[in-house]
């Protein structure tokens, strides 16, 4: 345990995970310096920080990228890193050797964990088979199963990328005219299709497990989404979510923070994506007493077992903000 400043790196200040773990960190007590990084100086994120904390690094794809970031952790005395965008987390899975050995923390999933949960094919029929509810998922790229999973489900039905994030490319479909059309018009291995759960409302549960799995907690979130994002939402309090969820962490073996979206069927939780890292709501769920981010310093460097968490209720709403700048001033 140490009481020694922890000096933090964030990646992708300019994005809204990356300024959503920053705002929650800055609600910490813990003695923290916060350094932010990314490729454009126009980050957003880099107006929200102190300059001389910022850091403007190569793309990752760049031949001096290592060097740079290498550069970038000792010149600062960088012990945490927070990847943010799925490059940068294979990155450091990677090079995860390295790190190590220099005694620096990744905060990122295991690999194999990471792969599953990515894949909205494979995550779904993870659950199902763990028998934790699920909706129904076949590759749109096989006929057969298409077939088959249409003679169990009726329309309408959800067609969405099987890797990928946020609601990009989502459709929900009436017909077979419609299906067989959208599927013929992407890549053959674009798509999944899975079973529409027809409650309009969803949910999305931050889940804590600590790595020897003596702390489990959880927050829930009532939503709405736009942009990709949680655009409005509510803390609610609701006992089969939160069984629902930690059961559902406890059997694909999560640590640290899990996001988990949900619906309600019959009264029964429905997963339909599971996200084993940090999530865009974190600073919400921070100011609303679950502080994932600092969680996880306080398990590395501290102790968590003494950790209070008092979740309260309330809730939020997102809208947008300006920078202003002069040759390159906020103003």
């Amino acid at each position: 345990m140490t009481k020694d400043r922890i000096n933090v790196l964030i990646m992708a200040a300019g994005s809204p995970l990356g300024q959503s773990i920053y705002k929650a960190l800055l609600m910490s007590n813990l003695n923290l310096k916060i350094y932010l990084a990314d490729i454009s100086k126009m980050a957003a994120g880099f107006y929200l920080n102190k300059e001389s904390n910022n850091i403007i690094l190569p793309l990752l794809k760049d031949k001096n990228y290592f060097k740079k970031l290498k550069s970038v952790i000792h010149d600062n005395n960088i012990k945490v890193i927070f990847p943010v965008i799925s490059v940068e987390h294979n990155f450091f899975e990677n090079n995860i050797k390295y790190f190590n050995e220099n005694h620096i923390e990744i905060i990122t999933a295991d690999k194999k964990l990471y792969n599953i949960c990515n894949d909205k094919y494979l995550s779904m029929v993870t659950l199902r088979q763990k028998g934790i509810n699920a909706p129904d998922t076949v590759l749109a790229s096989n006929e057969s199963d298409v077939e088959e999973f249409l003679q169990r489900n009726q329309f309408p039905v959800l067609l969405k990328p099987r890797f990928g994030a946020s609601s990009v490319d989502v459709f929900k479909i009436q017909n077979r005219d419609k299906l067989f059309s959208l599927i013929s018009n992407y890549s053959k291995e674009y798509f999944v299709l899975q079973q529409f759960l027809p409650d309009p409302e969803e949910y999305t549960i931050g889940v804590y497990i600590s790595k020897d799995k003596s702390f489990k907690k959880s927050i829930t979130i009532k939503r709405e989404l736009k942009f990709g994002l949680s655009y409005k939402g509510m803390v609610v309090f609701n006992e089969k979510i939160r069984d629902y969820a930690i059961s559902l962490c406890e059997s694909l073996g999560t640590f640290y923070s899990t996001n988990i979206q949900i619906k309600l069927i019959g009264g029964e939780p429905y997963a339909f994506e599971i996200n084993p890292r940090l999530s865009s709501t974190t600073v919400v769920k921070a100011k609303f007493g679950f502080n994932e981010p600092e969680m996880i310093l306080k398990e590395l460097f501290y102790d968590l077992s003494t950790h209070k968490i008092d979740i309260r209720s309330g809730r939020f709403m997102r809208y947008w903000e300006e920078i202003y700048l002069v040759n390159g001033k906020k103003i």
